[in-house]
């Protein structure tokens, strides 16, 4: 993708966008169909805002990188959706009719399952192209069916449009319900073997890459845990705040096309590794002051209970051991971490120890030396090293 075309297609990605929703905010309150209205439309704004802004930043910066090209597509389908939403709503609902209003609503209903093919294709390709793998080709192959499948099922749907109640299908097929649960089914089966499919690939990719290339795709895994840890939690918030769990889930996602600009952008990667490592390391800290927390209190309330009467003495105490928990908690996570995920971290930290200890004991300057380019080896492991020593003038 040249400059241009990147630049143009974030213009265009952002001109969909305000014309959607100045149409969808034209039409008279009450009016608008649900999931096509403005409290539908503002939740999802922030993945294609984030997706075409981060698409056309690779695009200027390098340009030809199949990474930005699918981000700016990533982009672009939302916004069409939105568009196509505003055209169906303000022409259906404002009073103001418009041609193929409901062709538009139609289009709507299920042009947003390709947002699920440019995921996968951006699994494929990223940080720097697909891999000549066969099942990164079935995969692929396995993608565009299963969208294909998908989108077709909602196509025709007979009935009320999908996203869109209130609005007849035009296009659909009455009678079709078995061939509808047979497409969705279809889908459905291949949607999980692509899910194998790119875990697969992404484990070669990972055991193929070179240094920069694992920081790269660390620094993916980590956008891809956002997403999963928002898209978990909006499925909790669902039953008791939909349109909250919409806005998580929408935020959560766009840490996907952040965690790409970083990787490919930043040259330095900045400390991908110590972020994993405070993440794995407070977050299961957390996790188990809080469960030690929470089995104090149980057990405590039910051993004092007859003395105190069901006072709050129980969550005090608990409340102090948690405190007292918290450090030593945390360094020997940390140790588990440091052993499990930075082996070689720990061990160089631990050859570094010993060095000092010994040093503190060695005064001849021909052994310091040799201790020294001993732990050298020990730690980083170069091709070669020397100690020079400068003489003193007399």
């Amino acid at each position: 993708m040249s400059r241009r075309l990147a630049i143009g297609v974030w213009v265009l990605s952002m001109a969909m966008i305000a014309v959607g929703l100045v149409l969808i905010g034209l039409v008279p309150a009450g009016r608008a169909p649900a999931g096509a209205t403005m409290a539908d439309a503002l939740p999802i704004l922030p993945l294609p805002l984030s997706s075409a802004a981060v698409g056309a930043l690779i695009g200027w910066q390098r340009p030809g990188n199949a990474v930005g090209r699918l981000l700016s597509l990533l982009g672009l389908v939302p916004a069409f959706q939105v568009l196509m939403a505003g055209y169906a709503d303000f022409g259906l609902f404002s009073g103001h009719p418009l041609p193929e209003a409901n062709v538009a609503a139609w289009i709507f209903s299920w042009s947003g399952g390709t947002v699920g093919l440019v995921g996968y294709l951006l699994l494929l390709e990223f940080p720097d192209g697909a891999l000549d793998l066969r099942r990164a080709r079935f995969g692929v192959a396995c993608a565009v069916t299963a969208t294909a499948l998908f989108c077709g099922a909602i196509a025709i749907v007979p009935g009320t449009l999908f996203n869109m109640s209130g609005v007849q299908n035009p296009f659909g097929l009455d009678g079709q319900e078995a061939l509808v649960i047979a497409l969705v089914s279809a889908a459905g089966f291949l949607f999980l073997a692509i899910a194998l499919l790119a875990a697969s690939t992404l484990r070669e990719r990972y055991r193929r890459a070179h240094a920069r290339e694992r920081l790269q795709l660390k620094w993916f895994f980590a956008g891809m845990a956002f997403v999963v840890v928002a898209a978990i939690a909006s499925l909790a918030l669902a039953p008791i705040d939909f349109g909250l769990a919409k806005i998580g889930l929408s935020l959560g996602m766009s840490a996907l096309p952040v965690a790409v600009a970083i990787a490919i952008l930043r040259e330095h990667l900045y400390e991908i590794d110590l972020f994993i490592n405070r993440a794995l390391v407070y977050g299961w800290t957390t996790a188990g002051i809080a469960v030690a927390f929470f089995a104090a209190i149980v057990v405590l309330q039910s051993l004092l209970r007859p003395f105190t009467g069901g006072s709050e003495i129980a969550v005090a105490i608990s409340t102090l051991a948690s405190v007292a928990l918290a450090q030593p908690l945390r360094a020997r996570i940390q140790g588990l971490v440091d052993r499990r995920f930075y082996r070689y971290r720990y061990d160089a930290a631990r050859t570094l120890d010993d060095f000092s200890v010994r040093l503190r004991d060695e005064i001849d300057l021909e052994a310091v030396a040799s201790e020294l380019v001993a732990a050298t080896h020990r730690t980083v492991q170069p091709a070669h090293a020397a100690v020079w020593l400068r003489e003193r003038r007399p």
